[in-house]
């Protein structure tokens, strides 16, 4: 496709200071533009280098605005007319009040005036830009303000064109304050281009400079310059410059690695193997360049965590950005954020800038940092933060240390599934800024789709048989959202299957496979019909404790340590060693995914959530027992909570209790050892409490009763002594009864036989109530009748 360009460099001007190096600034565009852009260029004012035969800019003439305004009309309308065109600007740009006394913003032409009279107004260009009918337009604008700032705002409004044509994108920059924005050598903007457009920028697989990477690394080049990148477009990424790839995958060696993921996520480390998401990509950086936080949002399974992880940050690292490790919120999602931004700094810091997050948030952290880099922090499956059971105390912190990073160095990037946003309404700051931000997540359809099918095996020098793209293309369109991973494992099992003479993935063995819908469940089955009754009641267990069961049948998938999972065998080593042989074939199937903690503690999750509708027999398990299950999460929520505060008032009662009591020989066959010895702690102490309740009651009307009876017989204090020591041991044994002290006691098997024991006191404490209450009745006879004596007084007394 042909490929135009007119660039514009102004020097001499009537009425403004003139500006030498803009044509020096234009003349170097033009070259590169000619030179690895493949653009036909058009440079004005310009004077023909008849040696060469080629037109160049020069400082020696004027470009006048009738002479400007005709240029780009002739070239947007007629010149670049189905065309891909570039248009670059380096010259003055100012505000002029109009008639109704709004201002207004103009590029300067030689015969300008300040009034703007002359000169090409913003919505006059932004006008005929919209009439222009092109494949694509790239526009670069490096205006020196004429004693004038121009915002953010004044361009956004100026050149709403950008936010409607498809494939169309402005690049400029505007100041924030005064300062110069010229160096020795010219306009700092463009010489951040020029950079930008360099060979050492391009990709390695294609040697290629889209618009995107140049507008990401510019906004870094320019960051502390006083001058803010300012990128407003959509569509397309479009390409800019080529040199020779780098890379030799992409020139058609033949390699066996396994260019597809399955279930698991597209990471930094495969991806050059990740297509079709350029434009979504392409949107996030655009958006970081306005935003400091960003939601990212779709449905389970449309590629979300790819999208960030080997789309956007191999991109910012390659233009300078440095990426924190990626977390999931957890359980304890204040930790695991403290955890990202404590291991930038020594282990002897770790303290105070956990004491930094809670008293003064995320940004100083950063500030703390050497160096001027932008930092990204990646909150990934931020549904966890509603799902896992962290107390709302602790939610409300999180989501108020993230949404308050609202401008400096730090920008903060979420995922999170579309059927937890009713979640965030509760929440008005995350509200809004979804509002108002967000990136929701589109389908992959049509040509993005066939680039992520075709092209990774493209790049291993494998080809997909005549017939299997259009058949996978059929199968895909239409389905339900979020069958992308679903599509990455059916593929994965066919290059597990490829011809490796031919270099061929074949239709034949997709479909004997099942096609991309009946792959994932017909692979789950043949591992699960392998093993044994009993291995197979093990592996229907572990894949339930690997699931949040939600409400109705919103379920979420939910890490487990790997010990956890072999509890499944309470305290039998030999059964233990036989899970962990299961929990291996599922690893090597690929339908979990364990991970080693730096403590070495192992944490085992699904490989996706999809496997939870994909294969059809973990689907029915879900579908059964759900209320037992959720009765489950709750207590291991209640267990986690007095793990991490060990207090009387943690442990489990009230209507939780009463529910776990009820369900009890149902539960006990579904929790581990530690949850059994919580339970029994928590309903040790709720027995206690109760003795100590109804003693309390009987000591205190048995005493009152006495007083009573002390007032008005005048009769001497029956053993007050006797109810004194009964009630210091109510209230030393019983009433202040700690359950801190019992915390290591839930790891040792004993501890049912000392709550046993405790029972026991709290019953003896009981009928030395129920005696001191006979005490008193036998007192109360005496009063009526001097002659009967006290049984409990023996004659030595």
């Amino acid at each position: 496709m042909a490929r135009y360009a007119l660039v514009l460099g102004i020097a001499k001007y009537d009425n403004f200071t003139n500006l030498p190096k803009a044509v020096n600034d234009a003349e170097q565009i033009a070259q590169l533009l000619r030179e690895q852009g493949r653009f036909d260029v058009q440079p004005l004012p310009g004077k023909l280098i008849e040696s060469e035969n080629r037109w160049q800019i020069t400082p020696d003439k004027k470009l006048t605005g009738k002479e400007l305004g005709q240029a780009l009309r002739i070239f947007l309308l007629e010149k670049a007319k189905g065309a891909e065109a570039l248009i670059y600007f380096a010259g003055h740009g100012f505000e002029a009040p109009s008639l109704t006394g709004e201002a207004k913003g103009y590029l300067a032409t030689s015969d300008c005036n300040k009034d703007g009279q002359n000169a090409i107004a913003f919505d006059d260009f932004n006008t005929l830009i919209g009439k222009s009918q092109l494949s694509s337009l790239v526009v670069l604008l490096d205006c020196c303000y004429a004693g004038s700032l121009l915002e953010r705002s004044f361009i956004n409004s100026g050149f709403s064109v950008f936010n409607s044509k498809q494939d169309y994108c402005l690049i400029t920059a505007s100041r924030a304050f005064e300062r110069a924005r010229e160096d020795a050598e010219g306009g700092i903007f463009t010489k951040a281009v020029i950079k930008g457009l360099s060979e050492d920028k391009a990709k390695g697989t294609t040697g290629e400079v889209n618009a995107n990477d140049l507008i990401s690394f510019v906004s870094q080049e320019l960051n502390g310059s006083g001058q803010e990148a300012i990128y407003m477009g959509g569509g397309r990424s479009i390409s800019l410059v080529w040199y020779p790839p780098k890379n030799p995958v992409a020139l058609g060696v033949v390699s066996e690695e396994s260019p597809y993921r399955g279930l698991q996520a597209f990471d930094k480390e495969h991806a050059k193997f990740f297509f079709g998401r350029q434009k979504v990509v392409s949107l996030i950086q655009q958006k970081l360049t306005q935003a400091n936080f960003l939601p990212i949002i779709g449905a389970s399974g449309s590629g979300k965590s790819s999208v960030v992880r080997a789309g956007l940050i191999p991109v910012l690292e390659k233009n300078g950005w440095r990426i924190l490790e990626p977390i999931l919120p957890g359980v304890q999602p204040l930790a695991e954020l403290k955890r990202a931004f404590t291991q930038l700094f020594e282990r002897t810091k770790i303290r105070e800038i956990s004491a930094l997050i809670d008293t003064e948030g995320l940004s100083p952290v950063i500030s703390r940092l050497t160096g001027s880099e932008p930092c990204l922090l990646v909150v990934d499956q931020f549904e966890e933060i509603f799902t896992l059971g962290s107390q709302e105390e602790e939610r409300q912190r999180f989501i108020e240390l993230l949404t308050q990073v609202s401008e400096g160095r730090l920008a903060i990037v979420t995922t999170m599934r579309a059927d937890f946003l009713e979640y965030c309404l509760n929440y008005k700051s995350l509200t809004q800024l979804i509002q108002e931000q967000a990136v929701y997540m589109p389908p992959l359809v049509g040509a993005e789709l066939e680039e992520a099918i075709a092209c990774p095996a493209d790049l291993q020098a494998y080809q997909l048989e005549r017939g299997l793209l259009g058949a996978i293309q059929q199968e895909v369109v239409g389905q339900e959202k979020g069958c992308l991973p679903l599509l990455q494992f059916a593929l994965t099992e066919l290059w597990e299957q490829r011809d490796q003479q031919a270099h061929q993935l074949t239709l034949a063995k997709y479909q004997e496979l099942g096609g991309v819908i009946g792959t994932l469940n017909r692979h789950a089955e043949k591992l699960y019909e392998s093993f044994s009754e009993q291995q197979q009641d093990w592996v229907k267990r572990i894949f339930l404790k690997l699931v949040r069961t939600g409400a109705e049948e919103k379920d979420t998938r939910q890490q487990q340590p790997k010990a956890k999972l072999l509890s499944i065998a309470v305290d039998k080593p030999a059964v233990q060693k036989t899970i962990n042989e299961v929990l291996e074939k599922l690893t090597q199937a690929r339908l979990i995914v364990p991970e080693t903690e730096p403590t070495g503690e192992v944490w085992v999750d699904l490989a996706h959530e999809t496997l939870m509708e994909g294969w059809e027999r973990f689907t029915q398990w879900r579908k059964e027992g759900r209320e037992l299950r959720r009765l489950i999460d709750r207590v291991e929520d209640a267990l986690r909570e007095w793990q991490i505060h060990p207090k009387d008032e943690n442990l489990m009662m009230g209507g939780l209790l009463a529910q776990v009591r009820e369900k009890w020989l149902e539960l006990e066959l579904n929790i581990d050892t530690t949850t059994r010895e919580f339970y029994w702690c928590s309903d040790g102490r709720e027995e206690r409490r109760k003795e100590a309740e109804i003693f309390y009651e009987t000591y205190y009307k048995t005493y009152n009763s006495t007083r009573i009876i002390d007032r008005k017989f005048i009769i001497a204090p029956i053993r007050k002594s006797k109810f004194q020591s009964l009630e210091s041991q109510v209230f030393s044994k019983v009433k202040n009864f700690n359950v801190h002290s019992y915390n290591s006691k839930l790891q040792t098997p004993n501890l049912p036989l000392k709550l046993e024991n405790l029972k026991l006191q709290a019953q003896i404490l009981k009928l030395q109530a129920q005696n001191s209450e006979l005490q008193a009745q036998i007192l109360q006879l005496q009063t009526q009748n001097p002659n009967i004596q006290d049984p409990s007084v023996n004659d030595g007394e």
